[in-house]
């Protein structure tokens, strides 16, 4: 490997180890994420075997949004003080364990416990550990690296949802949780064992002023620029999670397949790759909240597109846009912290922004499933999440460097 040193350049070099992490990253970002977007397959078997409304079912994904973000907090706060590992090993263990647990489902409870509460605590473990582990192993190149780390997502609904509507029309939707619970099982092995955390010289190598090593969490959250992005994080939440969960389930009210509905909510996953990977690379040019904005103007107008949809090669389109949009904003939100506030508390700060994202992705999924229950239509569910992406770029236009912070952020 590439001796650290003070270089920027050696971010640059294929040999430089944080490139290794950034893979790694990927991986448990496609296991926990594509595990997360699956849900939405798995929607109507579960209507289906138990009679439950769309609504009971969407909230086991709220219960999961909101225990995971609180867990998510804490888990940032451990990888700030002990590194990535040993939460890693919690996620992998309890990302494998939930799916497997499902196939025991019998009732709402143990829906709500295996789903909302062991499944939440792998997602938790995985998305703030390792996107703090990746904004501490660059500095130039972060935008990049922490776009590739997050196109996990895209590619975790690329291949889990596909794979899971696949499997359930196979082998039934019990037998398919436990096959994807083994397979996230294998798949964090070797997360586990080659991720590290930055170099403590390389961290300090930025700066040795006092400043410029970041500001603290409590400094950080009385910040404008703090509740800026944690509130367009919150909007915006909304509207993406709600769409994703009932993705599945809109597209066959509307006459599709399983199948093909699932191959639907992969495109989404597949250009949310592209977007990710995408806005990575130019916001390290462009400027990070240039590229944010224009992503979330983006998924705007394809969401106004949706409320007009009404056969099957609108959806498609929609799903290309839907995914690059998306994509797009969240190949960059979790680069914001280390750019604004330094490294002293970024795994705290992403870790309290998945919080209030996680609010959102209580939101949006539990009423997307009210408005259909109540109105048999998912209409009233698409303008809610137009509100909220018009909510998410006021609040984005608000973000601003910080004062007495030093170091240059990326506006």
């Amino acid at each position: 490997m590439t001796p650290l040193n003070n270089s920027q350049n050696v971010e640059y070099e294929l040999s430089y180890y944080g490139w290794i992490v950034v893979g790694m990253s990927f991986l448990a970002c496609l296991v926990g994420f594509g595990l997360v977007y699956s849900y939405g397959v798995f929607f109507k078997s579960l209507a289906s075997e138990f009679g439950w409304s769309r609504s009971i079912i969407a909230g086991a994904f709220s219960t999961y949004a909101i225990l995971h973000n609180i867990l998510a907090f804490f888990a940032g706060r451990l990888v700030d003080r002990y590194g990535p590992k040993l939460v890693l090993a919690i996620a992998g263990f309890c990302l494998g364990l939930s799916m497997i647990v499902m196939n025991f489902v019998t009732s709402i409870f143990t829906l709500y416990f295996y789903f909302g509460i062991i499944f939440s605590t792998g997602v938790a473990a995985t998305y703030s550990p390792v996107m703090a582990t990746v904004s501490r192993w660059f500095k130039t190149r972060r935008g990049l690296a922490v776009g590739l780390a997050a196109a996990g997502l895209g590619a975790g609904s690329l291949v889990f949802s596909p794979l899971s509507a696949w499997l359930i029309s196979s082998f039934g939707w019990r037998q398919s949780y436990v096959i994807i619970g083994i397979i996230a099982w294998v798949i964090f092995i070797p997360i586990v064992i080659f991720v590290r955390e930055a170099p403590r010289e390389f961290m300090q190598a930025e700066s040795e002023s006092k400043s410029a090593k970041g500001l603290s969490f409590s400094e950080a959250f009385r910040t404008r620029t703090f509740w800026a992005l944690c509130f367009s994080w919150m909007f915006i939440a909304v509207a993406l999670w709600a769409i994703m969960i009932h993705i599945v389930p809109l597209a066959t009210d509307r006459g599709m397949s399983i199948v093909t509905a699932g191959i639907l909510a992969g495109l989404i996953g597949a250009f949310s790759l592209v977007g990710r990977i995408s806005a990575g690379f130019f916001s390290d040019k462009a400027g990070r909240k240039n590229i944010f904005i224009s992503a979330l103007i983006l998924q705007l107008i394809i969401t106004i597109w949706l409320l007009f949809t009404k056969e099957a090669w609108m959806l498609f389109i929609f799903a290309i846009i839907f995914g690059l949009s998306s994509g797009g904003w969240t190949g960059v939100i979790a680069a914001f912290p280390a750019d604004y506030f330094g490294f002293r508390a970024t795994g705290a700060i992403i870790g309290f922004g998945v919080i209030m994202a996680g609010v959102g992705v209580a939101i949006g999924p539990y009423l997307g499933g009210y408005f259909f229950d109540a109105t048999q239509s998912y209409h009233l569910m698409v303008v809610m999440c137009i509100i909220a992406t018009i909510a998410a770029i006021i609040s984005a236009s608000l973000l601003k460097p910080v004062k007495g912070y030093n170091r240059i952020a990326f506006s």
